[in-house]
């Protein structure tokens, strides 16, 4: 989308997501991941009510924001962003962390938010070995 395209609530909420991935990215240089989820989640309520749209804008937003944040906005920053902002009153959000080997043998981690089988954010998860995944904010 061109900028003279975007709109006065496009702007709000590339605005508003940039905000919350630098509080992200900044948070998770201090916190643990568990802790920082359990604050984040616990003002979903007040998020959701200061950055709310559709999935699909949500998910433009967090992307088109996170590739101009560069390296402070990793595959776990934009999963933990989508997590929180993504009503999951609908249909259930799953955040999942997998790892696996890549081609030199090097250990990888990636992180992705999806619904109903379906990836919202993050590349496909299919090489990647799952090692935690949350659901509506709850482990399994």
């Amino acid at each position: 989308m061109e900028r003279a395209q975007l709109t006065a609530g496009d702007w709000r909420l590339l605005v508003a997501v940039t905000a919350l991935q630098v509080a992200t990215a900044a948070a998770l240089r201090l916190l643990s991941l568990e802790s920082w989820r359990a604050r984040s989640l616990r003002s979903r309520n007040i998020v959701r009510l200061l950055v709310n749209g559709s999935d699909e804008r949500l998910v433009w937003a967090i992307e088109a924001t996170g590739r101009r944040l560069g390296r402070l906005s990793t595959c776990l920053v934009r999963a933990l962003v989508a997590e929180l902002v993504l009503d999951a009153n609908v249909e259930p959000v799953t955040l999942t962390i997998g790892v696996r080997h890549d081609t030199g043998g090097a250990f990888e981690a990636h992180a992705w938010v999806a619904r109903c089988d379906r990836i919202l954010i993050g590349a496909t998860g299919d090489e990647y070995v799952p090692v935690v995944r949350w659901t509506n904010g709850q482990r399994r």
